[in-house]
């Protein structure tokens, strides 16, 4: 259990380092928009679209970092009913009713492989959270629980030498 959770902590890790670039570009183009917009009369046209398109893909990738047990069941539905939705557009060809006219399995297969990712993720959770419930209560409190004040202590001082450590090999 533990290798699985491993293998999917290295896979939300690249999902979140993905995710913030892609919402940082989105920021970058908006702010273009503004601009454009205001002084020079030019728009990037259909910006919000895909503005939408990426909030709901980076919303499902996101939530993988935050899974928790409670979650998994609710995760495993959505990923379950979203393949029916992206099957019903794949067969049917439908496309966005807006400038771009999308294919609409595009962005929804993103969105279709976040759910999944967030499903298996929470699932994993779940099943390692009840092994320890049954097994290794300190344990469970221990990996799923808050930190203690010395926890969080110790963890701010190790980032901050790790931090500090960077800085001197850099210069």
């Amino acid at each position: 259990m533990q290798t699985a959770l491993g293998w999917f902590g290295a896979i939300s890790r690249g999902c979140s380092i993905v995710a913030g670039w892609a919402l940082l570009a989105i920021s970058f183009a908006t702010c273009i928009e503004i601009v454009g917009r205001k002084y020079f009369g030019f728009s990037f046209r259909a910006l919000d679209e895909i503005g939408g398109y990426l909030l709901a893909a980076l919303s499902a990738f996101g939530f993988a970092v935050l899974a928790t047990v409670s979650l998994a069941a609710m995760a495993a539905f959505c990923a379950w009913r979203g393949g029916f939705e992206l099957l019903d557009v794949l067969v049917s060809g439908k496309r966005s009713n807006t400038p771009l006219s999308v294919p609409l399995w595009m962005p929804q297969s993103l969105w279709l492989a976040g759910m999944v990712l967030f499903a298996v993720g929470t699932i994993l959770m779940a099943i390692h959270s009840l092994a320890l419930l049954m097994r290794d209560r300190p344990l469970l409190n221990r990996t799923y629980g808050p930190q203690s004040l010395e926890e969080e202590i110790s963890t701010e001082i190790s980032h901050l030498a790790t931090a500090e450590a960077a800085e001197g090999r850099r210069a």
